[in-house]
């Protein structure tokens, strides 16, 4: 969702190191790419460390899909083998920081697969529903929830391509009015999972004040799932929002660990936790209970 903004950014960037570049003076070393944009050196340690544990995540992920044969949940493992080969770009980055075919292939492994792990958890908790339990635990239907926070995502992507094109203008009453809208859309997109997340919160509540979950179901597994990964998420989400917020010249972007602490490792602790509990193993092994009416109340 982020593909447009991206290539606004990089027009913008290559329009500024041009100009920079010819005005530069002998014995003036040029800015870069990289040096415009992060404000410091890739760490390649960093990058090596992190392309890793990604990439034994992905392995991990797509062994658990082909043992199920949950080809529903497929976008995950890829989502995850692509963030991998976004930092591990990282690494020629720091030895190329003008290369913009390295920067744009960094920046779009590293910003769009987010997207696929909120996607799985959206049809995840669809998918809770129509097997686990009865749909009026959920405060809206799922179909149409999840439908409007898709569209919602969508929208708040657009209302940042749009702020992102007139920031990159070199007005700079536009530059600012643009800084603004995509702060604006990035806080809306922040709003927009944290009704989802409340959606979670309220269907807890719901079987929990019905005693489901004492029954010691199986799917209890997955409302625990949902809840972990969701969270883990949104610390990722409230990142990006205050370090866009800073500006360019913010402590967060100019810092690296914060990359990887706030951004890229919430993310692989979100993914990670489906390695450990495979949503379909209790997804199968789930079958909507009978309820209790006269306990429940209702019909």
């Amino acid at each position: 969702m982020k593909s447009a903004n991206i290539l606004i950014i990089v027009a913008f960037l290559i329009g500024a190191v041009s100009a920079t570049s010819g005005n530069s003076t002998v014995g003036v070393e040029a800015p870069t790419i990289v040096s415009i944009v992060f404000k410091y050196d890739p760490s390649k340690a960093a990058a090596i460390a992190a392309g890793v544990l990604y990439s034994i995540a992905s392995l991990c992920l797509f062994t658990r899909l082909f043992m199920n044969k949950a080809w529903w949940g497929l976008h995950l493992p890829i989502a995850s083998t692509l963030m991998s080969v976004g930092l591990f770009m990282r690494i020629p980055m720091a030895t190329n920081p003008n290369s913009l075919p390295i920067f744009m292939v960094q920046e779009l492994f590293t910003l769009l697969p987010p997207a696929a792990y909120l996607a799985f958890n959206y049809i995840l908790y669809r998918r809770f529903f129509v097997n686990c339990v009865d749909r009026r635990y959920s405060w809206i239907k799922p179909e149409k929830a999840i439908r409007c926070i898709i569209i919602s995502d969508i929208a708040t992507a657009s209302i940042q391509g749009a702020g992102g094109g007139l920031e990159a203008s070199t007005n700079a009453t536009s530059e600012k009015l643009g800084a603004d809208i995509v702060l604006a859309g990035l806080i809306l997109q922040t709003v927009s999972f944290a009704f989802f997340i409340i959606l979670i919160v309220h269907a807890w509540h719901g079987i929990n004040r019905d005693g489901l979950l004492f029954r010691k179901e199986p799917w209890r597994k997955i409302l625990w799932m949902l809840m972990f990964s969701s969270t883990a998420y949104m610390i990722r989400y409230i990142y990006r929002v205050i370090e866009f917020g800073q500006g360019n010249d913010g402590y967060l972007i100019t810092h690296e660990i914060y990359f990887y602490l706030l951004d890229s490792l919430p993310l692989l602790i979100g993914i990670c936790a489906y390695i450990i509990y495979w949503p379909t193993k209790y997804l199968e092994a789930s079958t909507k209970p009978a309820y209790d009416y006269e306990m429940t109340g209702r019909v």
